[in-house]
């Protein structure tokens, strides 16, 4: 299995991003299908054909040496800038949909990376993050 995958947190099930979209891979999904649909948030929500339930969500490990699996509950983005996307990711560890982590990437061209962020970005972040879910991860 590839760095990211799809994930059923039903079943279990793991699909390469191939068999879910005919992407390549995650940068080529936020490039071809994110970006382009506007970060719709229903892009991260699948069908999983082996139990047809709609929990199929992009999968990965963090970090890598303890292989914590991640599923992705949305992503916000700055950008993009030319071929400079920066992110926010909410997921989920383990499956719990109970807690979440927060993941800062970017995509640069072809390749994702973690991310650092200034001030006043990541508050453009939370802000979009706010505007797109109507949730509020840092209490004021």
């Amino acid at each position: 299995m590839t760095s990211y995958w799809w994930g059923c947190t039903s079943c279990g099930t793991k699909y390469d991003f191939k068999n879910v979209f005919e992407s390549r891979g995650i940068t080529h999904y936020i490039w071809v299908v994110l970006i382009a649909s506007g970060w719709d948030p229903f892009n991260l929500l699948n069908k999983c054909n082996d139990c047809g339930k709609d929990q199929l969500r992009i999968t990965y490990r963090f970090p890598r040496a303890e292989e914590t699996p991640l599923q992705v509950k949305y992503m916000v983005e700055l950008g993009p800038f030319e071929e400079y996307v920066p992110m926010m990711w909410e997921t989920i560890p383990n499956g719990a949909s109970e807690q979440t982590w927060i993941d800062f990437k970017y995509v640069n061209v072809r390749n994702i990376w973690r991310l650092a962020f200034g001030r006043g970005d990541i508050g453009k972040l939370f802000e979009l993050y706010r505007d797109r879910t109507g949730d509020r991860l840092i209490a004021k």
